[in-house]
């Protein structure tokens, strides 16, 4: 077993049980939690879902507790059951799987609404991957709809290993940030199905692009303009690589709307560019005196946008931020 991956394991909170007994022992860990004038513990600890997450090798110790940490939060508004895989390297073959359980209950503010999140933590063995899928099966929900969560892992062909895993997903996600460049090489069962953790943490950033724009004609947008250029800092690399393939492709719905072909020939993304206040800048020069720029330091909740599209100069400041981890999470989950 790795350091890294043991660490993991044991900074995750939870009882150790046998995996076995797992189910008899989640039914006693309930037993002690009913309301009085309650006729079924499961009136409150009813689950929506199950929420795999799944990490990979490369995943440190800090991000495996800050993903467990976002994905309880997540539970106070959407219950369910989370399965967290953490895979060992071990050249044991009679490394037996080890099990944690951790639960909490949430109270709303008005003291009627509550809701209640099960963990149950898996500690696996490489060389036991061929298990994983019938141990996973039976620690689940059934009849609930399963959504998957894989992060950090080395490389995207230990991701296709568990295809066969992911049939029956709802959703798999995952955080293009983290992972190798050739996930997107990855033969998804169901590629509909699969979300980018970037993409959604970016709903902000896109609906106050988005709403700007949407007050203009759609050929205005598309015809003509002679470069785009999304300049960011190295701490917003992920995000500005998103956003924008996000504006070139809402940019080509717009040219297919309105039966205008023309895209411009220069679009860039400058690295270490991001100027002053701003880390991220997505300019948009038609090169005839019309522009679109917008501006934004996601970190600190404020951008700007500046344009001259047929309307005179405008200079419109805003507040604009990421998503937090459990409202990106159901952004990829849901929509």
């Amino acid at each position: 077993m790795s350091a890294n991956q043991q660490s993991i394991y044991a900074a995750l909170p939870g009882v150790e049980v046998p995996v076995s007994r797992v189910q008899d022992e989640l039914a006693h860990m309930w037993e002690g939690v009913q309301d009085p004038g309650q006729d079924e513990v499961a009136e409150f600890r009813a689950s929506q879902m199950n929420v795999i997450i799944h990490f990979g090798r490369k995943t440190t110790v800090e991000e495996a507790v800050d993903r467990f940490s976002g994905t309880l939060r997540f539970a106070q508004r959407y219950p369910c059951r989370m399965i967290v895989l953490c895979p060992e390297e071990t050249d044991r073959e009679d490394t037996l799987m080890t099990l944690k359980m951790f639960a909490e209950c949430y109270v709303g503010k008005s003291q009627r609404e509550k809701s209640c999140c099960e963990a149950l933590i898996l500690a696996y063995p490489r060389e036991s991957r061929s298990f994983l899928e019938n141990q996973v099966s039976i620690l689940l929900e059934n009849d609930l709809p399963t959504y998957y969560w894989f992060h950090h892992f080395a490389s995207a062909r230990n991701v296709a290993k568990y295809l066969s895993f992911l049939r029956n997903c709802k959703r798999i996600v995952y955080e293009s940030g983290l992972e190798t460049p050739d996930v997107a090489e990855v033969p998804w069962p169901q590629p509909e199905r699969v979300r980018d953790l970037v993409h959604a943490r970016l709903l902000p950033a896109r609906q106050s692009i988005g709403q700007f724009l949407s007050s203009f004609d759609p050929a205005l947008l598309c015809e003509g303009p002679a470069s785009i250029e999304m300049r960011h800092s190295q701490e917003m690399e992920a995000e500005a690589r998103v956003l924008l393939g996000w504006f070139r492709a809402r940019l080509e719905a717009c040219a297919d709307l309105s039966g205008v072909a023309r895209l411009p020939d220069s679009i860039a993304r400058v690295r270490d560019a991001g100027r002053g206040d701003f880390p991220v800048e997505l300019r948009c020069d038609y090169g005839d005196g019309r522009y679109f720029y917008w501006k934004a330091d996601l970190a600190r909740n404020h951008g700007r946008i500046e344009a001259n599209i047929d309307r005179g100069k405008l200079t419109l400041p805003m507040s604009v931020h990421l998503l937090s981890l459990e409202m990106e999470l159901a952004e990829a989950f849901f929509f």
